[in-house]
């Protein structure tokens, strides 16, 4: 899935970049692997690759929000009760019901959303601040930095997960 990214500031085009190969060496392994091999669960985790998709994709919604909401200055944190675990934990159970190219649809609209919000961005907006839940205090780069890195180790579980798949195979 190839974005333009007209309209992008120049210092976030590195990271986008970055991001978009992530999810593609992703998608590749993605498809190596077979609806049976999709539920197995990743070594000593209790989720498995489509529980993974469906923690991304919900996460990467979340954080979209957020991170439109502190571009636009309306809002600069998730609500104090706000339960990650829980979150977490009632999304992927919801995601156990998709099929992979459903989760890979949510993806998609999820990363082309997030990509708009990112040609949102201007040399003043990228200084205003707000919480990452797993960063803490940010500007606007380095909440997307932490976007990125979450969803940096989530496709290498899901990559690693294809590769051992597959040598057990052969």
């Amino acid at each position: 899935m190839r974005l333009r990214h007209e309209h992008m500031l120049k210092e976030l085009e590195p990271l986008i970049a970055q991001y978009a190969r992530s999810r593609e060496t992703m998608f590749k392994s993605l498809a190596l692997l077979d609806e049976a091999q999709v539920r197995e669960l990743l070594p000593g985790r209790e989720w498995s690759v489509q529980d993974t998709l469906a923690h991304l994709a919900t996460n990467q919604d979340l954080m979209t929000d957020l991170l439109s909401e502190i571009i636009s200055g309306s809002r600069r944190a998730l609500a104090d009760d706000f339960d990650n675990q829980r979150f977490n934990d009632d999304q992927v159970a919801r995601g156990r019901a998709k099929s992979v190219q459903a989760l890979r649809a949510d993806l998609d609209s999820g990363y082309a959303r997030l990509i708009a919000v990112l040609e949102t961005v201007t040399a003043e907006t990228i200084h205003r601040r707000g919480t990452h839940p797993a960063v803490g205090d940010a500007d606007v780069k380095e909440f997307f930095l932490g976007m990125y890195a979450h969803h940096e180790m989530h496709c290498r579980d899901v990559v690693e997960q294809a590769r051992r798949l597959k040598k057990a195979v052969k």
